[in-house]
């Protein structure tokens, strides 16, 4: 038996393109709000500090661990919008109280949060699971789970209060089996779940919730394993824009769900009946034919 499809039939973008373009669809798309992002001090977690500043948040609080790196997005993002409050916090992910801690500053600084991006990450070099190091092995499991998992647990009552957003960094790798990506994909794939627990746990109190593919991009994390680099062809804006829009109210219906941001959400959209009624876009095992009789 073939094995069960794991890619959506729908176009799929490498770069901005109408359904996300911050200055027609998604103007203001994120005005008045107050956005928590980690690992905002580069890569996608500086594109999306400027693609929040430009489509109108009232207040961003970016984290990350270098405090030079943060205070130059921070200014770049003052740049963008010259209204905007920034508030820069040199905090590490993988420290549950400095996370907490964090969290209590943006409470204190802007008294809500609206959207939660919960972008730091790690990519391990390919190595067979009896071969690599079980340190780098585990610092990638510490960092993207673990990170994720301690942004979300400080933040989530705030988001219960304000019916908000929190995005999880996940990857197109959740669904692959790699040679030597065992703790990439496999931190990713739970990301994948977390954020099911999320929307069940949360979303009848109005929390939504994305695990999201960035696209393929050349960041400098990515650029830690030289055999995926003839695939990094996204443009960076692809994932914040995406990212904006996920947050602005029109696809509240894809909550606990994996969503690439190379896809379409527009066609998208006109298989929602498809989505909702299989249950689709979540982890599960399959099953096939195991599931009728002998």
């Amino acid at each position: 038996m073939a094995p069960h499809p794991e890619r959506v039939t729908v176009t799929e973008h490498h770069d901005v393109y109408p359904g996300i373009d911050l200055k027609t669809r998604l103007k203001d798309a994120a005005k008045g709000k107050i956005i928590y992002i980690t690992g905002a001090s580069r890569g996608i977690g500086e594109a999306t500090v400027h693609a929040f500043a430009e489509a109108g948040a009232s207040g961003l609080f970016v984290t990350a661990r270098s405090a030079d790196a943060l205070t130059a997005v921070a200014e770049s993002a003052r740049r963008i919008a010259p209204s905007i409050v920034v508030e820069a916090c040199t905090v590490d992910a993988t420290d549950e109280q400095a996370v907490s801690q964090s969290v209590r500053k943006c409470i204190e600084k802007f008294g809500r949060i609206d959207v939660v991006i919960a972008n730091a990450g790690y990519l391990e070099k390919r190595a067979r699971t009896g071969e690599i190091d079980p340190r780098e092995w585990w610092k990638t499991m510490d960092i993207s789970l673990r990170g994720t998992f301690n942004v979300i647990h400080h933040s989530i009552n705030h988001l219960v209060a304000t019916k908000g957003y929190a995005i999880m960094l996940s990857s197109v790798a959740a669904q692959h089996r790699s040679r030597g990506a065992s703790a990439y994909q496999t931190s990713k794939h739970a990301i994948n779940r977390l954020a099911e627990f999320v929307d069940v746990e949360y979303g009848s109190q109005g929390v939504k919730v994305f695990a999201v593919h960035p696209g393929n991009i050349a960041t400098a994390l990515a650029s830690n394993e030289p055999a995926i680099a003839a695939y990094l062809i996204d443009k960076i804006e692809i994932a914040s824009h995406t990212m904006v829009r996920l947050t602005s109210g029109s696809e509240n219906w894809l909550s606990g769900r994996y969503i690439s941001c190379n896809w379409d959400l527009d066609e998208l959209a006109k298989r929602r009946k498809e989505i909702e009624g299989g249950d689709l876009l979540k982890n599960r095992l399959d099953i096939g034919s195991l599931a009728g009789p002998l």
